[in-house]
């Protein structure tokens, strides 16, 4: 289905400068922010630093180019594996996708382009992980609830697509459509392979202000399509209780790196609807960060989000990690974090979320176009004590509508 891409704010411009070694090959490339995520916009992308699997400390390797280059803005995406380098109890994955991908970026005036790129993807070829698979590890998942090992897991499962053509313009649609709080857009090659990073996550990972010293988390769990009455999840015991238990989980990760006692929920419970197709419960946690404390130690504490791990945190991402791994797609991008940091150091961040990753054959036409290509699509659900396998993979489905109602991917209605 050929789209032409619209017109959208929040471009940024990658500048073409030659790349040393070990980082990515540079080209004149875009990437989109969403209003919510943008700490300043447009700008101009100087420099992307791959940092890959191989590192032995890649959030020590991020804190070395941004104390190399202070009063940049940047563009950091982490995927979810970089947790096997902050926890290595938890497995390494078999993916290759780079653990941080941070982009030095400068402000520069806005510049549209008059060109017109398409996209495509392939419907009759998607690939959607069978119920029955994703009922079992959920059951799998609450023997160990049952055992007391966790009382909490979210788990996942991949979506699959052919995509071919330019990814920027199909984030254009995307943007358009969904209209997401925290979205993003990125675009990388790496080797001989092409990736692109398209985010349209409604939830906010970590905000920090830097004159005030304030961090904010706002994690999300509980969902209900847009058809129901917001109020029914408002009050579903269920839902309430998956929220409480990562509120204490992100209080304790606050607690880490904050004065103490400073660490408080202003807001225990509140329902958002988005983009007309889920109502999703949130907290607000806010705490005053220790002084002399660096982005690398904040992440080191708080990543991955653990609205998306399960409690306890170290534990669920064990379970994750073994649950997951028979899926030949890790969640590479999906889960871990976009972050928009400014050069005061006051950053916002988003929970890759309802995020679709785009890896094939670099196209010769453009920046970020593919000859060739698979699209992914993660979708999960949070697991606790009296989660019902059938009602979960139903959630994982809702989640998942938005492919639906935007790039018309024949999936299931959830029952």
């Amino acid at each position: 289905m050929p789209t032409p891409a619209p017109d959208i704010p929040y471009t940024l411009t990658q500048a073409a400068h030659p790349s040393p070694p070990h980082t990515q090959r540079q080209h004149t490339a875009q990437a989109l922010l969403a209003p919510n995520l943008s700490v300043a916009s447009p700008l101009t992308i100087l420099h992307t630093h791959l940092i890959t699997p191989t590192d032995p400390d890649p959030i020590t390797t991020l804190q070395s180019h941004l104390d190399s280059h202070p009063n940049h803005h940047w563009i950091i995406t982490l995927a979810y594996d970089l947790a096997h380098t902050i926890e290595p109890t938890v497995n390494p994955t078999h993916s290759t996708f780079p653990h941080i991908i941070a982009q030095r970026c400068s402000p520069s005036p806005l510049t549209n382009s008059t060109n017109q790129p398409h996209w495509s993807i392939t419907p009759d070829q998607l690939t959607l992980t069978p119920k029955s698979h994703y009922t079992n590890i959920v059951r799998r998942a609450l023997d160990y609830i049952a055992a007391g090992d966790i009382y909490q897991v979210n788990l996942a499962h991949p979506i699959t697509v052919p995509f071919q053509g330019d990814a920027h313009a199909l984030a254009t649609h995307l943007f358009k459509c969904s209209n997401p709080q925290m979205g993003s857009f990125t675009c990388f090659d790496n080797d001989q392979s092409r990736h692109a990073v398209i985010s349209l996550s409604p939830e906010t990972f970590l905000t920090y202000d830097a004159p005030t010293r304030t961090l904010t988390t706002i994690p999300m769990k509980g969902t209900s399509p847009a058809s129901t009455n917001p109020s029914d999840l408002y009050h579903n015991p269920k839902d309430r209780a998956e929220l409480n238990m990562i509120i204490d989980l992100m209080r304790n990760d606050l607690a880490r790196i904050s004065i103490p006692s400073s660490v408080r929920v202003t807001n225990p419970r509140a329902v958002h609807t988005h983009h007309n197709s889920v109502h999703q419960a949130t907290a607000t946690i806010q705490s005053t960060l220790r002084d002399h404390l660096t982005l690398a130690d904040i992440l080191r504490a708080t990543f991955p989000p653990g609205s998306i791990t399960g409690a306890p945190k170290v534990r669920a991402m064990q379970i994750i990690h073994e649950l997951e791994h028979q899926s030949t797609t890790p969640r590479a991008p999906y889960c871990g974090s976009t972050i928009a940091l400014a050069p005061d150091g006051s950053f916002k961040s988003a929970v890759n979320i309802r995020t679709l990753h785009i890896q094939g054959t670099p196209s010769k036409y453009s920046p970020h176009a593919f000859e060739s290509a698979t699209l992914t699509y993660h979708t999960g659900a949070g697991i606790v004590a009296d989660s019902d396998p059938e009602a979960e993979w139903n959630e994982t489905l809702t989640k998942a509508q938005v492919l639906k109602s935007t790039l018309d991917l024949p999936l299931p209605n959830p029952q």
